[in-house]
């Protein structure tokens, strides 16, 4: 069987890959161990409840963010978040400060000292620097100063990348700020020069599954091969040469011009590539996913004390917290709970916390049941429950990122046809990784 594309992983990546080269009229086959489609997008629906096990929102960055949901055909579909999914919270020193997106709000909050905000004011005045290889944190004290980097930078890495400020680097996870540096000298007026168009938080009407959905349906008929693994991948002048086996025992194969591996790096060793991935395997092995436990709860209104005005909470590491942060998926989509009922997110573990990533179900009852007691004065036991475990969560962009990078380039470079798509690689967002896919999908050679 001859195809345009193999690809290897059918979560975001792969499937938004695999659907834009089929809306061209490409062929294309999807192959994946797991037993169901969408890989991190896991959306559950009972009694009343949708729940979000994965990824939990998408933030649209512009038009073409919304042309591509269009795309899937789910324009229709797209729910924007409440207004208060506008603010966020903070947690410092026993108290809840909220933010907005408007810049003031930081100046009128009592999150930051005087002496805070006027560093943070000082920052217009600051040298344009190229560090290579500074970490975010560094970034944060040498633009900011340290209460900035402290109470605004570290939160918004403990909800976005689970990770270690101190160890992620900048370019490599924030490339727009070093972009700013770089063209404007100032962060600040680098904002204010340059305005951007503001990102919208949605959801669809289905949940976030709706998505994986779509981009399932648009794949030729029995192009998705799940339960497989690969048992042979070889290249030679006619292209790529894949075998695979499914759950019952039954072989299937074909060649395409095009590989595409979305599947994540600590998969890579079990694909079958023999020495095809050899020169990018030992960097695949350095890829750091420290584990990120989820616990989903459902309370009475009257159980919380908080009035949950907000997308969620984000909590420093400063703060001595067992939770990275909580979010409050019944204020921004109030239709996913049932009436009189809020429903918490809790997010547990990450990069400095990678034994409680790793607490047992009781464990981490525990742990919710007294973070959430102190930070949202909810008593009582929860109406509902739900816990997922990501062993390897989310790739830390830290040094030895870069040596990954620089393997998957040369690799590609050697292998005609052959592409790596994932959050691995340029980026974490749901969003962008299906931004990349689509990308790659749209300009694939087809027959």
């Amino acid at each position: 069987m001859d195809l345009d594309a193999i690809v290897l992983g059918a979560g975001p990546a792969g499937l938004s890959t695999a659907s834009a080269l089929a809306r061209r009229g490409g062929s294309v086959a999807v192959i994946d161990p797991a037993t169901r489609a969408g890989g991190a997008i896991h959306t559950v629906k009972e009694d009343g409840w949708r729940v979000e096990l994965g990824p939990n929102t998408l933030q649209l960055e512009g038009k073409l963010d919304a042309d591509l949901l269009g795309e899937l055909g789910l324009a229709n579909e797209i729910q924007e978040a409440d207004v208060r999914g506008a603010k966020r919270l903070i947690a410092n020193r026993g108290h809840i400060h909220a933010l907005t997106s408007n810049p003031r709000s930081i100046l009128n909050s009592e999150l930051l000292s005087w002496k805070g905000k006027f560093n943070l004011l000082l920052e217009v005045f600051q040298p344009r620097e190229s560090i290579q290889g500074e970490t975010v944190r560094s970034f944060a004290e040498r633009r900011f100063g340290t209460e900035v980097a402290d109470r605004l930078f570290d939160p918004m890495i403990n909800g976005i990348h689970a990770g270690d400020p101190g160890r992620l680097v900048l370019e490599y996870a924030f490339p727009s700020l070093a972009r700013l540096e770089s063209n404007h000298r100032s962060i600040l007026l680098g904002l204010w020069r340059s305005p951007t168009e503001p990102r919208k938080i949605v959801q669809f009407a289905g949940g976030l599954h709706r998505l994986t959905e779509a981009m399932v349906g648009q794949l030729p008929q029995e192009a998705l091969h799940l339960q497989s693994t690969t048992t042979l991948i070889r290249r030679d002048n006619r292209g790529w040469n894949v075998a695979w086996r499914n759950a019952h025992g039954e072989e299937s194969g074909a060649r395409a011009k095009s590989l595409i591996i979305t599947a994540p790096p600590w998969q890579w060793a079990h694909l079958a590539c023999g020495e095809i991935l050899k020169p990018v395997l030992h960097a695949a092995e350095i890829v750091e996913a420290p584990p990120v436990a989820l616990v989903v709860r459902g309370y009475e209104r009257e159980q919380v004390q908080h009035p949950l005005d907000a997308f969620g909470l984000l909590v420093p590491h400063s703060e001595g917290r067992k939770v990275l942060g909580v979010l409050f998926p019944s204020s921004t989509f109030p239709n996913n709970t049932p009436d009189g009922s809020v429903q918490l997110a809790c997010f547990i573990g990450g990069a400095r916390n990678i034994a409680l990533g790793r607490l047992d179900d009781d464990q981490l009852r525990e742990v919710v049941d007294a973070e959430l007691g102190d930070l949202l004065g909810v008593k009582g036991a929860p109406k509902k429950e739900w816990i997922a475990r990501w062993p390897r969560a989310i790739p830390q962009y830290t040094h030895q990122h870069g040596r990954f990078l620089e393997a998957l380039a040369s690799t590609e470079a050697l292998h005609s046809g052959l592409h790596f798509v994932g959050s691995f690689r340029g980026g974490i967002s749901l969003m962008s990784t299906l931004r990349r896919g689509s990308e790659l999908g749209s300009r694939l050679p087809r027959s």
